[in-house]
């Protein structure tokens, strides 16, 4: 790569700092601080200036582990710069990160595509692709882990690939320190570990000459990995005495109590961001409206009727969803699964996870997440729905650059177990939101890029594009 922007110093240099300077721009016009970023504010301020890992209530600290270290340890540090609650620094570094994570997925395209004959200029392709994509750029101007661990999962990946071109564990070294920045940052982070390895795995099975280079590789590269664990591991055990590597599934503390019964309901009839954003974050604080909840999710007007008095119980409560209140939804929730199982354990989630790769990515932006509305707000609809369809190119793209690496089943499969896995794991776990699967779109781009090098550019020379060795 290094000798491809020796060669394009110019390009990439006008390219590299223009993106930068939009997202700078974006940083301090567009920003979003809601949310998760108020929790890892808390958490990095309580660190910056109190030395503990946790929240300030009216009883005194509290110690949390309800958030991985990662990033609030890199927000502590910019506070202690800028001072509490100033975000713009850890943004902008997120913008030249993001940067960096664009001329990564150039290389990592380059790699892929290496022997059809366009590797430079898939390598191009894809860069331009990622510096240009408005779905990485949101999560700059954003104090959220998606940037971070978007640019440590390219990381990871190219490492790799490296790792296996030049047979030096230097690079398995690297690799396990881009997977373990990415663990500290989110849990799932550890995904990236076993879907690096079971492609390993096979070689290993299948090519004897190599059985002993790399099973030593894949054991330094778990042992770099999770050592980032330790000492997290450490302090979880000693604080709170329970032994717990990664954050639950609920993102919450020990005895916190967590309105399952809401959430199951929920879940067997919700599959679209704008059903998480009208019932699922308000709970709790916020009030909730039956007029939200679609017709679909009730079988019967007496169902409907209990949850709206449901509804009228949280609202009356101060905006709070009680055990008592929750055992009551959870009712409700076992009478549609049991009613609807395969709707509820398999089509809703199905539903849900092709939400989440297909519909308008509008979560980081200023737009009205029901994007169908179209009389009511044409510009925010037309707006999202030009957002849907780039959304459609670029995994279109995506999808026949695989054809176009059909025989290199390798490489296939070291590029798309990550996304295949990560995309069977959200099916049945967390919230329908668009950030979940951002994480697979250095790869998405990686291959969109190098179909676009290997074929409309090919064909706009006319010349023959080879076939994949």
């Amino acid at each position: 790569m290094l000798a491809l922007l020796r060669k394009h110093w110019g390009w990439f240099t006008a390219i590299a700092v223009a993106a930068f300077a939009v997202r700078l721009y974006l940083c301090q016009q567009l920003y979003i601080i809601d949310g998760d970023s108020f929790v890892y504010g808390e958490i990095a301020k309580a660190l910056a200036w109190h030395h503990m890992y946790g929240f300030e209530r009216d009883t005194g600290w509290i110690p949390t582990m309800a958030r991985m270290p990662g990033y609030p340890l890199l927000l502590a540090a910019t506070f202690r710069l800028t001072g509490p609650d100033r975000y713009f620094l850890i943004m902008a570094f997120q913008a030249l990160v993001d940067v960096f994570t664009a001329l990564l997925i150039g290389d990592l395209a380059r790699r892929a595509f290496a022997s059809t004959g366009y590797a430079d200029r898939a390598a191009r392709s894809a860069f331009l692709l990622a510096a240009t994509c408005p779905f990485l750029l949101c999560y700059t101007y954003t104090p959220l882990t998606e940037c971070l661990e978007t640019f440590c999962t390219a990381a990871a990946f190219n490492c790799a690939f490296v790792a296996l071109e030049r047979r030096q564990r230097r690079w398995w070294v690297l690799c396990g320190l881009a997977i373990g920045g990415a663990i500290l940052l989110r849990p799932d982070g550890g995904l990236i570990l076993g879907c690096i390895g079971l492609p390993v795995f096979y070689l290993i099975w299948t090519e004897a000459a190599r059985r002993r280079e790399l099973t030593v590789a894949m054991l330094l590269l778990g042992a770099v990995s999770l050592a980032s664990l330790v000492p997290w591991t450490i302090r979880n055990y000693r604080v709170f005495h329970q032994f717990q590597p990664l954050v639950n599934a609920h993102a919450a503390d020990p005895g916190e109590f967590i309105p399952s019964g809401y959430e199951r309901w929920s879940r067997s009839w919700a599959f679209d961001y704008a059903h998480t954003m009208d019932i699922g974050f308000p709970v709790a604080g916020e009030a909730l409206n039956i007029d939200d909840v679609p017709d679909y999710a009730f079988d019967s007007d007496s169902q409907r009727a209990r949850v709206t008095a449901y509804f009228d119980e949280y609202n009356a409560a101060g905006y709070d969803i009680g055990p008592e209140l929750d055992r009551k939804f959870a009712v409700v929730a076992d009478e549609i699964m049991h009613r609807h199982p395969l709707r509820s354990h398999v089509v809703i989630p199905v539903a849900r996870t092709l939400d989440m790769w297909l519909r308008p990515r509008t979560e980081m932006f200023p737009l009205d997440v029901h994007f169908w509305r179209i009389h009511s707000d044409p510009v925010d609809s037309t707006l999202s729905i030009s957002l849907g369809v780039l959304n459609l190119f670029y995994l279109g793209a995506a999808v026949a650059g695989i054809w176009l690496l059909r025989r290199q089943r390798f490489t296939l499969a070291l590029l798309l177990t990550f996304p295949i896995l990560r995309t069977l794991f959200l099916t049945y776990t967390g919230n329908c939101e668009d950030r979940y699967t951002i994480e697979c779109y250095p790869i998405v781009l990686a291959l969109a890029g190098g179909w676009m090098a290997c074929h409309i550019l090919s064909q706009q020379k006319q010349t023959p594009l080879p076939s994949a060795q």
